[in-house]
């Protein structure tokens, strides 16, 4: 015959309570970890309208944005003020792009950073962004105003006089 122990039921409760109250304390910690970014500004242009008056002249095929168009804060969410490594992605997600058209971005300037032992690196050069997410720029703790410029290449009379659209994804990890 079983005897029901309302003791042992009663250990067990807390225990079982325990183990989950352990379990979303290990969930916070490992949350503390977490890092953001934030991105302020875009590029929004309308391009000159030329009148082509010759064969084989063509529109300037280049075009740049300003050197600040777009600024980038990487910062700790939460927890303490341990140093740690972060890595920002790029890539782009064609909205009504045209076809010819390429978006290249660079970072153009270091921003600052509130804390000593700080670093940011790569990125200076032009990338030419793709649908897949490729390695931008790095750095160490906070950084706020990460200057980003844009480069638009492939304008062509046969690239179809109307508004093309994409936008620019950012992706921040923690290494």
């Amino acid at each position: 015959m079983k005897f029901f122990s309302f003791q042992r039921a009663r250990k067990q409760f807390f225990l079982s309570l325990h183990l989950l109250l352990l379990l979303l304390f290990l969930c916070c910690l490992k949350s503390e970890a977490q890092i953001g970014i934030s991105v302020s500004g875009g590029w929004n242009t309308t391009l000159p309208v030329f009148s082509v008056t010759e064969a084989g002249n063509d529109f300037n095929s280049t075009y740049l944005s300003a050197p600040n168009e777009v600024l980038i804060d990487v910062f700790k969410v939460s927890g303490s003020n341990s140093p740690f490594n972060w890595r920002v992605d790029v890539r782009k997600s064609d909205i009504d792009w045209g076809v010819g058209l390429q978006l290249s971005a660079r970072r153009s300037g270091n921003g600052f950073a509130p804390n000593g032992s700080s670093f940011i690196s790569g990125g200076t050069a032009f990338i030419l962004l793709t649908h897949a997410d490729q390695a931008f720029f790095n750095g160490r703790r906070d950084w706020y105003d990460i200057p980003i410029q844009f480069q638009l290449t492939g304008v062509s009379v046969l690239v179809p006089a109307k508004t093309h659209s994409t936008m620019v994804v950012y992706t921040v990890t923690e290494l």
